[in-house]
């Protein structure tokens, strides 16, 4: 539940980010001395004059004679500094937890850390590590991974498909999948925070033993977990 209000915050952040933008797209007036006037041209007389309304109300009336050049202002332009997430190198770290689900799960604490390449504001690719303490089994596992997120929205909040897939080589053993969708937060032009909620699988090798038999097998052991992310 808490999950789906943020991300209905999440949904209303980028309503009101999309009107204030609206409301930014207006024109541009460049003088020959320097000075720069936005508003909305109301009336231009080609060849002769501009008559330009700003924001507060006043009215300006310029001889071309007077004008450098005008146009609309574009503020994709001036948001692209809100997006962190631009083409280069990118990392975060992640910590959180997972609560257990089936026969063999149990309660995780997670920390991990990923590394890569943002290729586009949509697409990341990169590698990471983590170390989840499962706290029923006793047993930690550290799981290497390949780590890619698609992301929805080029602006600077934007809803994310993660996944996570690899293998634990060392304390517990096993195959590691860790998919989740999130919201990304930008914080400044190169940082952002981010909430998501996913599903944790470790495979692991089980110890079967019994009055007359005793044997391994490998079992899957399932997580709904719940991470707060620090992108940079």
């Amino acid at each position: 539940m808490k999950f789906f209000s943020r991300v209905c915050i999440a949904l209303v952040a980028l309503f009101c980010c999309g009107v204030a933008s609206a409301k930014e797209l207006q024109d541009v007036v460049y003088l020959k001395n320097g000075s720069i006037i936005r508003g909305t041209i109301i009336e231009q007389v080609p060849n002769e004059s501009l008559k330009i309304k700003t924001a507060d109300g006043s009215v300006f009336v310029y001889e071309i004679s007077q004008v450098d050049k005008y146009a609309k202002e574009e503020p994709v332009l001036k948001s692209k500094g809100l997006n962190p997430r631009v083409k280069g190198y990118r990392g975060w770290v992640e910590t959180g937890g997972a609560v257990g689900l089936g026969t063999f799960g149990d309660g995780v604490f997670t920390f991990s850390t990923s590394h890569g390449y943002q290729f586009s504001p949509y697409f990341f690719l990169g590698a990471g590590i983590g170390v989840d303490c499962h706290f029923g089994w006793e047993t930690v596992f550290m799981p290497i991974f390949a780590n890619a997120r698609a992301y929805f929205i080029d602006g600077k909040i934007s809803p994310f498909l993660d996944a996570k897939i690899g293998y634990s080589p060392l304390d517990g053993t096993g195959f590691y999948f860790s998919p989740s969708v999130g919201v990304s937060f930008g914080t400044s032009r190169k940082c952002a925070v981010n909430l998501s909620i996913g599903y944790n699988l470790q495979r692991t090798e089980v110890y079967y033993y019994g009055y007359y038999y005793s044997f391994y097998a490998y079992e899957s052991m399932h997580g709904l977990s719940f991470k707060l992310g620090i992108e940079f």
